[in-house]
């Protein structure tokens, strides 16, 4: 079974460790030198984990080719278990899957961000995969597509607030995620290598989002990552030291190896207490995840709702404000000279902070209809 490390009960936030430290720092503004400089502690550690592949660019397509058809598989012979009777291989209790869930929040709540860099050069062929891939995690702008959007709803629908009050441990991923967002100009191949870790982390397992999604809680699936090679082949005909860049490519794909908070475990004896204490929650309804397995989420289906709909205080001011945003962004865009003046005007408001909030919504709306236009 694969669950998380149990929250401690007793532990007080660890406000002064490095990653979290970092984490809540870069959600509220960027600080360029503090992510790099964590970023390079996290670049050491990366370089003692052995590499997933070698040989090059050859050998960097047959790895992913051959990830991908065991990912494939492995997910295919789940399926046909569960067909014939098996159980959840990784949740044994709804109380199990909250943790989870937990565990995976901070992380979750950056989804994407270390790609927010690219979007100053949506104008370069080689980096337009990249573009899409960013847009596809903000779900263009639509709140049911976006993927931070839709983890939040997931937390707040669980009561999972306690995810605020993890170790350290816990953040490294969200720190490194964030921390890419912010000084991705200078780390262009580690975020691409990044990327391509992404698809076997544990929120992004088919097993795990299946699982998750029967017990009431779905996830986006990660967005897929064929376009990194696109991106790469391209970027590659115009590097100088094409070694030394796989290198750093490689380093990246290690930064998402580091600090992943699962454990392999069995169900305990505590299971159907565990059940019986989170039973005062209850499950959430859900919309399926774009693009994800309409059968995970059968039965979990919302209704839709309208693009700037959102679950505020029934105060007429939150609307009043929000209508001014909109405004506002409306007034900005049509005051630009020109087409790359108004992208790189919606890219500042559609950083990993506030991407998933109304005016942020709607700057990657216009975003991605421009980029749509060539």
């Amino acid at each position: 079974m694969l669950t998380t490390l149990p929250l401690s009960r007793n532990s007080q936030p660890s406000a002064g460790g490095p990653s979290r430290q970092l984490y809540m720092l870069l959600r509220e503004a960027p600080d360029r030198a503090e992510a790099m400089a964590y970023l390079q502690r996290r670049l050491a550690e990366a370089a003692a984990l052995h590499p997933a592949w070698s040989g090059g660019l050859a050998g960097l397509e047959e790895w992913h080719e051959l990830c991908a058809r065991s990912r494939a598989e492995e997910f295919r012979l789940y399926q046909a278990g569960r067909s014939e009777g098996a159980g959840r291989r990784h949740f044994a209790t709804l109380a199990q899957a909250r943790r989870f869930l937990c565990m995976q929040a901070p992380a979750l709540l950056a989804d994407g961000a270390w790609l927010h860099s690219v979007l100053d050069h949506w104008r370069q062929p080689a980096y337009m995969p990249l573009v899409k891939l960013y847009l596809d995690y903000l779900g263009k702008g639509v709140p049911a597509a976006n993927h931070v959007a839709q983890v939040q709803q997931a937390l707040a629908a669980q009561s999972c607030s306690n995810w605020q009050e993890l170790e350290d441990s816990s953040y490294v991923q969200a720190a490194i995620r964030m921390a890419l967002a912010c000084a991705g100009e200078r780390y262009l191949p580690e975020l691409l290598g990044y990327q391509l870790a992404v698809p076997d982390q544990p929120a992004a397992q088919p097993s795990v989002l299946h699982e998750l999604a029967e017990l009431g809680i779905v996830l986006p699936p990660p967005v897929p990552d064929g376009l990194v090679l696109t991106a790469l082949r391209a970027m590659l005909g115009n590097v100088s030291d094409r070694p030394a860049f796989l290198q750093r490519l490689e380093l990246g794909h290690a930064l998402g190896r580091l600090g992943l908070q699962t454990v392999p475990a069995t169900p305990g004896d505590g299971a159907a207490q565990e059940e019986a204490a989170s039973s005062n929650v209850t499950p959430a309804v859900f919309a399926a995840p774009a693009g994800g397995d309409s059968s995970a989420a059968a039965g979990a289906r919302a209704p839709a709702r309208g693009i700037l709909r959102h679950n505020f205080p029934h105060d007429e001011h939150a609307w009043e404000t929000i209508t001014s945003d909109l405004g506002l962004l409306e007034a900005q865009i049509a005051a630009c000279a020109s087409k790359a003046q108004a992208m790189t005007m919606l890219a500042r408001h559609m950083g990993p902070a506030v991407h998933h909030q109304p005016l942020g919504l709607m700057a990657a709306r216009v975003y991605s209809q421009l980029f749509a236009l060539g």
